[in-house]
């Protein structure tokens, strides 16, 4: 994993040990966003979780997984993990690409409405409760995002 890196993490609980786990690599190609949906979607249906959970989970997701394809500059695979457990649904975005400067990280919130560009992190926060992101330059980013559930989740 990342070492010497500029972090945010909020307090995050124990890992339930009876979660559910989905984990897979994708080229790191615009068109692998939609794959990536549809098998998250129906992993994250398939073990309980409700619509608007998914729905904003998905949004985090899609921008996580668009950093990655668009600003690693890597040729590696971006790695995805998703868990859901009984109460959360949490996943992680991995590249191996060139990172960004901490100040980056400090400064992320959305742009004014004539920006194209730069919504992605804070997009990703206030879809989420649990938002973590660790980066160093020309190591990688991995990105961890959750939300907990409104209603508990059977785990398989």
């Amino acid at each position: 994993m990342l070492s010497n890196a500029a972090v945010w993490e909020p307090s995050i609980a124990t890992v339930d040990t009876s979660e559910a786990v989905l984990d897979f690599q994708v080229a790191p190609q615009p068109h692998a966003s939609r794959m990536v949906r549809d098998r998250v979607s129906k992993f994250a249906l398939d073990n309980g979780v409700g619509d608007d959970d998914l729905a904003h989970f998905l949004i985090a997701l899609g921008e996580a997984l668009a950093n990655a394809i668009e600003h690693a500059r890597a040729d590696d695979p971006v790695e995805i993990e998703v868990r859901v457990g009984c109460d959360r649904i949490l996943a992680t975005v991995q590249d191996s690409g060139i990172g960004f400067p901490a100040e980056v990280i400090a400064r992320a919130q959305f742009p004014g409405s004539d920006s194209e560009r730069g919504r992605g992190l804070p997009i990703m926060r206030s879809c989420c409760q649990i938002f973590a992101l660790k980066t160093e330059p020309g190591k990688g980013t991995a990105v961890v995002l959750g939300r907990y559930l409104k209603a508990p989740a059977p785990v398989a």
